[in-house]
């Protein structure tokens, strides 16, 4: 009665051990990260210790900046603007509204030349930040937009998403 007993414990704690398991996505699983395409080739930062989210106020104006680096060689921002706090949602573009920044601006520091790319400021910035997921203790989202520099050919950042966590 008793190896019944124990056969059925045992059942029921491999079959809860697999739901927690398939219950995490696969890149959770792997920790946190931020990844994108730049002109197609894939970038990946997964430095555990680097990879953070923050978020700040000072009067009007919200701020969050989403942030990773795998070495002091290359690194990436998602910088976030708003006269609202900054909640889950779409953001974009770069400008002026009730007298507080909006937008987003997504930096890049290439390991390989070491440029500082952006998607700078003003009217025509092409750049977004999804926040789809924002919690206590981690942020994950989406972002996609042209970066550029001076002098270089500019990097269209596709596929971007990121699974990181949240410092405040």
């Amino acid at each position: 009665m008793k190896q019944q007993i124990y056969k059925g414990l045992f059942w029921v704690a491999f079959i809860a051990i697999g739901i927690v398991i398939s219950s995490c996505s696969k890149d959770e699983a792997d920790g946190y990260y931020i990844r994108f395409r730049a002109n197609g080739e894939l970038v990946e930062f997964k430095n555990q210790l680097i990879l953070t989210a923050g978020f700040g106020q000072s009067g009007d104006l919200h701020t969050g900046t989403i942030s990773g680096a795998n070495d002091a060689d290359s690194n990436v921002g998602l910088q976030i603007y708003n006269n609202a706090p900054i909640l889950a949602g779409t953001y974009s573009g770069y400008g002026v509204s009730g007298g507080a920044v909006v937008g987003v601006i997504i930096g890049y520091k290439e390991k390989s030349s070491g440029v500082l790319f952006s998607s700078g400021g003003g009217p025509n910035v092409d750049a977004t930040v999804v926040i789809t997921e924002i919690t206590e203790t981690t942020v994950k989202g989406t972002f996609h937009g042209k970066i550029m520099a001076t002098g270089q050919p500019d990097i269209v950042v596709t596929n971007g998403s990121y699974f990181v966590r949240r410092a405040n």
